[in-house]
């Protein structure tokens, strides 16, 4: 008796088309998946920079609060636990987040770095003069403060989403995780917007405390001279 393989051939040549079918479903699906997660990677990454932002804000209106109750500025933790640790001249260390009473990670759940002016972590001088020149600048050299006597007093940044302190943030000279920095006498940070250069990469968050704004602060509360 002859079998007639028609249907059968009808049947093999149905199947084979509805798998290349869902292969190239599958195919839309991965392709619009990763459209979708690559803008929620970058809201995620967005919403840690505005709990940075939010949390260096935080961090400097402690520290005006401190000079009001202090008449100075506490020293950077060097130790690791939340404590200022003196002298402090010419040294670059964690926030002192368990002495000021504030955070001590940023949003991406690394220390926040911290460096105070030397004449200013004793007690503040009249005429308050700045004595370690703090500087702060664009990535181009464009200076966005003045110089000695009227540095900055304080610098407060995070190392951002890669985590290393970045351009001249990083005065060891070396890229070290976890924002790590030895600090050293190097007084030139930088503060620029975020960019993706992998040979000029930047990425860090930093804020200062101008010495006009916090005399202001100061001698508004009757604090000083």
């Amino acid at each position: 008796m002859q079998i007639d393989q028609r249907p059968m051939a009808g049947r093999s040549f149905q199947v084979g088309f509805t798998l290349i079918e869902m292969a190239i479903v599958m195919l839309i699906i991965g392709l619009l998946l990763g459209g979708l997660l690559m803008p929620l990677s970058e809201q995620v990454n967005h919403e840690r920079y505005r709990e940075t932002e939010k949390q260096l804000n935080s961090v400097r209106e402690a520290l005006m609060g401190f000079a009001l109750d202090q008449q100075r500025l506490p020293c950077p933790d060097t130790t690791g636990d939340g404590v200022e640790d003196s002298p402090c001249a010419d040294v670059e260390g964690s926030v002192p987040w368990l002495t000021l009473g504030v955070g001590r990670l940023d949003g991406w759940q690394r220390p926040l770095r911290y460096r105070v002016d030397a004449n200013f972590y004793a007690s503040i001088p009249d005429p308050a003069n700045t004595t370690s020149g703090l500087a702060i600048q664009q990535q181009d050299g464009t200076a966005l403060t003045a110089a000695n006597p009227d540095a900055p007093v304080a610098i407060v940044f995070s190392c951002g989403r890669d985590g290393l302190a970045n351009d001249e943030n990083d005065a060891a000279g070396a890229d070290l995780p976890n924002c790590a920095n030895p600090g050293g006498v190097n007084a030139l940070y930088i503060q620029d917007a975020p960019n993706g250069d992998p040979a000029n990469r930047f990425d860090d968050l930093l804020i200062w405390l101008s010495k006009n704004t916090l005399l202001n602060r100061l001698v508004a509360a009757g604090k000083w001279p």
